[in-house]
């Protein structure tokens, strides 16, 4: 029989769900208990009210149809549907929104490379749906660095790291159902040409045609002045060039500027493939060219000219290049900077001081001031420089010492920016801001801070000149490093005083102080960070910034434990790099976090940092270099491992050992076999090492099984299908790595688990030198690192032999008297001198 029973569901939905709206303005509670009112009272109602009654009423058992728990269930039902409507409802608005935010911030915030890279990885997968091809284009571009407006930070040459990402982007779009348009494909031909990737951009346009999409002249000009850059690409460069002519006249190349009514090669086009002409020497082919344009009324100009000047350096001399300019004289064309700077760079290759000294006094004639590359390379004391760049030019004589002195300072010449000190004073020259922080930035790296002190004063509370940010910078700078942190704090906060709020390159140079300082003061680290946070206008912390803040923490852990706060100070940190402020983590970040939670005792948070550092891989290679540089870090992670008696985790990271590239460790085999031992996988420690001392066949040397389980994939690197490499599982072939420590442990475990059966043969196995027999046949025709030699001979002491037959005795194994004699006869063998008396 069953027994009605009271909505139980409806209290606990009411608790947290509210549903907003005109026609749901109440809680399922109440539209609950007032469907049960409406029940009760029956026809009693009027007008739709119910009456009020103090007391319940009795159901008519009679006239009721149907138990009170199935409306109950209805309700909970009800409930139940309206919770997932509500929460569909909530996270289409949520994809929504973040959409929302990432077109606007795309298109209208200055992100750099890096920072479009993150906010794209981070958006939802349902989000990047809603994403417009358009806002694809502008992702790539931005990740690839040639937008203006992402030139934040400074703009770096693209990498392979680029690709990867603008790879990434695109493939995840396509997995959302965006369709690839025209300015799709010339993103990904020009990030693969920069990287002279030239079968990989062809095969993009070729992708490009057959998807029905009619180039432009574009990505043939990108391609163009690829070629251009590498001699051994000529025949590539023309074959493109042939192509290219070839489409225009089938009409196959679409117009590439609005209002064309016909595609043609343009003059940028002509300029790319004479370049490539000109650098292996064609003169007759780029002269060619040149008529060619003159034909089809494309006029050259100085751009042209001085690709074709340079070609003539390059290939015949200062002296051929001299008359070409005399030409391009006579032909009506105005040398600029370029031209005077590509005969100046002859000039001093072939050690023409005359030449040198006389288009050096031209170009200052003419109003150009050399780059100080330039200057950095010319064969002159400084001084006469000046006389040959101030003497009957119109430029200005400040601007002049400014690149003089600049020149010096970067040869680390800093008595030649003393003395152009000495003349800029003597000849009443009225610096300027930049001089001043030329020669501050000179005599704080001469150590002369002294100095440096003295005419900050002189100069800026004299009210002379106004400083300016890279003064301060430069003072706070040159304090910290020569541990004046009292004078660098003074510096920071003397910037108030000329309205300049604090940048970051104050701060960073602040905390690098910090860094360094043997016993780190967290609390001033902490109190700057927080300061840093504050600053109005916003301060952007870089990963410079990051690096210094682990760099103090890290340092201060190698003597004393983070407190709890301290940890979780940084563990906030460590996730804003990322989550808040979109800067990417470099190798020097992982490694600085791990030796900070390392330090600490913090296993959780070293393991996540070194997931992190793993996820960061697929993308970035680089990211492993500081950690794989030395062992010690692998090690310091797996002893704190085994101090916590996280022994999965120790074999966890021994699985990563040889992949990583990490040298042979006899310590890390050590905790490895004593992790298998704790946990009981005799089996595993037993093929880690015979792994370690047996050649592989030849054909499948390095192979192994894959690590099981998460593969330390990040959030975005899913959304992008990446996948990890797969790492070897079982240890490969390399004896070295078992010394006589490992060697013992492993005979110890075997006795412990009543297999010493098999301790002559491992022994035999042991001493098995890889320079004789087949090994060496397998040597010479393998790239495997045997790690034994000649020279490298096993050693076993005579302590090391006492230890096991005392293990083994104690054993009181049936077998142990066999197995000693066998030892005893290896040992009295192969090491005679180690026979316990």
């Amino acid at each position: 029989m069953f027994k009605p029973r009271t909505a139980r569901l409806v209290p606990s939905v009411s608790a947290y769900l509210r549903v907003q709206g005109s026609t749901r303005s109440r809680s399922l509670s109440e539209l609950y208990f007032r469907m049960k009112q409406e029940q009760e009272q029956g026809p009693d109602s009027k007008d739709g009210h119910v009456k009020e009654t103090s007391q319940r009423r009795e159901p008519d058992t009679n006239s009721l149809s149907m138990p009170s728990f199935v409306d109950d269930q209805r309700i909970g039902m009800l409930a139940h549907q309206q919770l997932l409507r509500d929460k569909e409802e909530a996270d289409q608005l949520f994809e929504k929104t973040a959409a929302d935010t990432y077109i606007s911030g795309l298109h209208k915030d200055k992100w750099s490379s890096d920072e479009t890279w993150i906010r794209f990885s981070l958006l939802p997968t349902e989000s990047r749906k809603l994403l417009r091809i358009i806002d694809v284009n502008h992702t790539l571009a931005r990740i690839r660095g040639t937008e203006k407006d992402a030139s934040v930070g400074g703009k770096n040459a693209p990498t392979s790291r680029t690709l990867t990402k603008m790879l990434a982007v695109l493939g995840s779009c396509k997995r959302a159902g965006m369709v690839p348009d025209q300015y799709t494909y010339q993103e990904m031909i020009a990030i693969n040409a920069s990287l002279l990737n030239f079968s990989h951009a062809l095969e993009w346009l070729d992708k490009m045609i057959k998807s029905g999409i009619q180039p432009t002249i574009r990505p043939y000009r990108t391609l163009l002045k690829g070629y251009s850059t590498i001699p051994g690409e000529i025949d590539s460069a023309r074959q493109l060039w042939q192509d290219l002519k070839s489409k225009i006249e089938q009409g196959l190349i679409a117009p590439s500027e609005p209002g064309e009514i016909a595609a043609s090669i343009d003059l940028k086009s002509y300029t790319c493939m004479l370049a490539a002409e000109c650098r292996i020497g064609n003169f007759v082919q780029a002269l060619g060219l040149m008529e060619e344009m003159e034909a089809a009324g494309i006029q050259p100009d100085i751009t042209v000219r001085n690709v074709l000047l340079d070609g003539i350096v390059r290939h015949k001399g200062l002296d051929a290049g001299l008359s070409e300019s005399e030409l391009m004289e006579q032909s009506g064309f105005v040398l600029d900077g370029y031209t005077y700077t590509t005969l100046l760079r002859a000039a001093i290759k072939e050690r023409r001081t005359e030449d040198t000294e006389r288009l050096l006094a031209t170009s200052a004639a003419k109003g150009f001031l050399p780059s100080r590359h330039i200057v950095q390379s010319l064969p002159f004391d400084p001084l006469h420089v000046l006389d040959i760049l101030t003497k009957s030019s119109t430029l200005d004589t400040i601007r002049v010492y400014n690149t003089l002195i600049k020149a010096v300072v970067r040869r680390n010449n800093f008595n030649q920016a003393l003395q152009l000190i000495a003349h800029l004073r003597s000849h009443d020259a009225k610096p300027n801001v930049v001089t001043y922080g030329l020669l501050l930035d000179a005599l704080s790296k001469a150590g002369q801070l002294a100095q440096a002190k003295t005419m900050f004063k002189e100069v800026f509370e004299g009210g002379a000149v106004d400083p300016d940010m890279h003064i301060f910078t430069t003072m706070v700078d040159a304090c910290g490093r020569n541990g004046d942190i009292e004078a660098m704090f003074w510096f920071k906060d003397e910037m108030k005083n000329y309205n300049l709020p604090p940048a970051e390159p104050i701060y960073n140079s602040i905390l690098s102080s910090l860094s360094r300082i043997r016993k780190s003061n967290l609390k001033l680290v902490m109190a700057t960070v927080n300061e840093l946070v504050r600053c109005r206008p916003p301060v952007r912390p870089s990963i410079r910034t990051f690096n210094a803040i682990f760099a103090a923490f890290s340092a201060h852990a190698r003597t004393k434990k983070l407190s709890s706060g301290e940890l979780q100070f940084l563990r906030t940190w460590y996730a804003n790099t990322r989550d808040k402020y979109y800067v990417v983590k470099d190798t020097f970040l992982y490694v600085l976090a791990l030796n900070a939670f390392v330090g600490s005792g913090s296993l959780d948070d070293a393991m996540l940092v070194y997931g992190d550092m793993l996820r960061h891989f697929e993308l970035d290679a680089a990211v492993l270099v500081e950690f794989t540089r030395k062992p010690k870090h692998m090690l310091e992670l797996m002893n704190l491992a085994v101090e916590a008696q996280r022994f999965d985790d120790v074999l966890a990271l021994w699985r990563d050992w040889q992949p990583l590239g990490l040298p042979p460790s006899e310590q890390a085999l050590g905790l490895v076999l004593y992790s298998c031992d704790q946990l009981g996988h005799i089996s595993v420690a037993k093929d880690i090492v015979m792994g370690l001392l047996t050649p592989r066949e030849l054909d499948s040397a390095g192979k192994g099984d894959t690590i099981d389980g998460d593969s330390g994939i990040s959030d975005a690197a899913e959304h992008m299908g990446l996948t990890r490499p797969g790492m070897a599982a079982s240890a490969a072939y390399n004896p070295s790595m078992v010394g006589e420590s490992a060697l013992a442990i492993y005979i110890g475990i075997l006795v412990k688990h009543n297999m010493v059966d098999d301790i002559a043969p491992v022994l035999e196995l042991w001493n098995t030198d890889p320079s004789k027999g087949d090994l060496a046949a397998l040597a010479a025709n393998s790239s495997l690192h045997f790690g034994l030699t000649n020279d490298a001979k096993r050693v076993l002491s005579e302590t090391t032999v006492s230890k096991l037959l005392k293990v083994l005795w104690q054993s009181k194994h049936e077998d142990a008297g066999k197995v000693t004699d066998q030892i005893l006869a290896f040992v009295d063998k192969h090491f005679p001198d180690s026979m316990p008396v």
